[in-house]
């Protein structure tokens, strides 16, 4: 148990232009105890051979090619594994050269926990495939993942977006065999993933470091698959919202009336959940009603304390803050009379 065998696990498609970097990155790890397992997922470029001439390079790396689905190629990968320890990666991200001796350090130190993260640097690829700084949306982005480090934060945070960047988990082989690996739901098998552990009863952290370079291009997946469309998120955060025994007991109120929360709504009243009220800052909507549910002044939330559940469904710019602050005025507690959902 000095140095347990962790497999890295790579599926890949059409990745030519960043597949050898992404390599390079994992051959160069200071943990050196490793197995990697790179998966073709079905590449028409000259991916195939770039993964091949690495593995006659190192004899960590093995090689495989999945003609069916993306989920079937990702199941493959972890199955093929040789490890204790399963780290995923992106064939077009760099790992950072500490992460897997990092990650490797948390779970022995934690041995409660089943998986755990990196905080990330996120960047966007050009159409050359040239480095470009994060726009102000992906800077949020980052502060917000960066900041979801423990696991009683990320339990908390869970429906707001998935609160590990896949690319950076390091997840226990009896954890993922226990859950059945990836899905194939429709919406993204990683979320999924992640609240299904959570659902489980699983623990989840991070490493408190930067530890993966995390790039956004117009040919990643999560650009080009309909399962990675915001309206996915959103059915699969109310798909697991809908299973909380609270929930289910006892209904929700949603704080805010604008688009996130009004989908919420549908969402969780097609699925049989009471939603009780929305509560509203906005003087112009409170009185209104939204297909026969009151809009009332945000002032009443501590009248539904204990008799049901509060979403706050924002989007806006500083407004989770404000909602965090009316419902910690109130007495509720996050994680367990409200929720954030983005």
């Amino acid at each position: 148990m000095n140095s347990p065998l962790v497999s890295v696990v790579m599926p890949l498609r059409n990745a030519q232009a960043t597949v050898e970097k992404a390599i390079a990155s994992l051959r160069q790890q200071s943990y050196e105890n490793l197995d990697i397992v790179l998966v073709d997922h079905a590449s028409k470029d000259n991916s195939p051979a770039l993964i091949k001439k690495a593995a006659s390079e190192d004899e960590r790396i093995r090689c495989f090619r999945q003609e069916g689905s993306f989920v079937e190629a990702a199941n493959l990968a972890w199955q093929a594994a040789k490890g204790e320890l399963i780290a995923r990666m992106d064939s077009d991200d760099i790992a950072h050269s500490t992460r897997i001796e990092n990650q490797v350090g948390l779970l022995k130190a934690q041995p409660q926990l089943s998986a755990c993260g990196t905080l990330v640097n996120i960047f966007k690829r050009g159409e050359n495939g040239q480095t470009i700084p994060a726009d102000d949306g992906y800077k949020r982005y980052e502060a917000w993942i960066n900041s979801v480090v423990t696991h009683d934060q990320i339990l908390t945070e869970r429906f707001v977006d998935s609160p590990i960047p896949n690319p950076s988990a390091m997840i226990r082989r009896s954890v993922m065999e226990s859950l059945g690996g990836y899905q194939d739901p429709p919406w993204a098998e990683d979320y999924d993933f992640w609240l299904r552990m959570i659902e489980a009863g699983h623990q989840v952290a991070k490493v408190n470091q930067r530890l993966l370079d995390w790039y956004d291009g117009e040919t990643r997946a999560t650009r080009n698959l309909s399962r990675y469309d915001l309206s996915r998120f959103q059915a699969a955060k109310a798909h697991f919202l809908k299973r909380l025994p609270d929930i289910i007991q006892l209904g929700v109120i949603i704080c805010g009336a604008g688009p996130v929360g009004k989908e919420m709504c549908y969402l969780l009243r097609t699925a049989g959940i009471k939603v009780k009220a929305f509560l509203e800052v906005n003087e112009r909507q409170i009185g209104n009603q939204i297909d026969g549910i009151p809009i009332l002044d945000s002032g009443k939330l501590s009248q539904f304390f204990g008799r049901a559940v509060m979403l706050g469904a924002v989007g806006q710019k500083g407004a989770r803050e404000q909602i965090r602050t009316l419902a910690d005025d109130c007495g509720w507690l996050e994680g367990k009379d409200f929720f954030c959902v983005a």
